[in-house]
């Protein structure tokens, strides 16, 4: 099985945790190729296992953007970007749609699993392949910030084929304010840990059972 995993946080090697993911799925037997915000120039050459989503330069003009791009965690990056200008709002999302998009046909997973209910996550449903989104503890409470971005990833979580929640607060926010279907729950409890591989393996393949993949 090949799955691309989207994070939001920043991708740099070695520290990032998106790496520690792939580690966690290479021990199911999965290949993996990460994806997520850079902060090397696109004319670096690429990182193994890594097709980054290149924002430097246009996060050069927000201090606090820049910092979350060049060093920030998922957390940083998504209440940063509940407060760059719209403008630059739409330069970073035309760019990761694209980076998405190329490392999709460049890879062809099975499935993707997004790292975070973010603003990647809208984009990973767009290209059509199977979506698991893991929703983090401290995501909902940034996207309240926020109504656009709100709207995007409300209307992600609703399309994604497995919703995984961190905690029992997580799972209680998502099943009262953002599914807008009464039935719909999260498939899973439980945060990314050393003993997270076989689960994480496990929501993909529901995805693409539920998908018919």
């Amino acid at each position: 099985m090949r799955l691309l995993v989207v994070d939001h946080g920043c991708c740099d090697p070695p520290l990032g945790r998106v790496f520690h993911c792939r580690a966690l799925l290479a021990r199911e037997g999965i290949e993996s190729l990460a994806c997520g915000p850079a902060s090397v120039s696109a004319l670096e050459a690429p990182t193994p296992g890594l097709h980054g989503i290149h924002l430097r330069d246009i996060a050069a003009g927000n201090r606090t953007f820049a910092r979350a791009v060049r060093d920030g965690t998922a957390e940083a990056f998504l209440q940063a970007v509940t407060s760059i200008p719209e403008a630059m709002l739409g330069l970073v999302r035309e760019t990761a749609r694209q980076a998405i998009a190329e490392a999709v046909d460049a890879f062809d997973p099975a499935a993707i699993l997004v790292l975070h209910a973010g603003i990647f996550a809208d984009l990973a449903v767009e290209t059509g392949v199977p979506v698991v989104v893991h929703v983090a503890a401290d995501d909902l409470a940034a996207l309240e910030r926020n109504e656009r971005i709100n709207g995007l990833v409300a209307a992600a979580l609703e399309s994604a084929e497995v919703v995984v929640v961190a905690d029992a607060a997580t799972q209680a926010s998502l099943i009262e304010g953002w599914f807008e279907a009464p039935s719909r729950t999260p498939a899973g409890v439980w945060a990314i840990d050393e003993q997270s591989g076989e689960r994480l393996a496990a929501m993909c393949r529901l995805a693409c059972s539920r998908r018919g993949s």
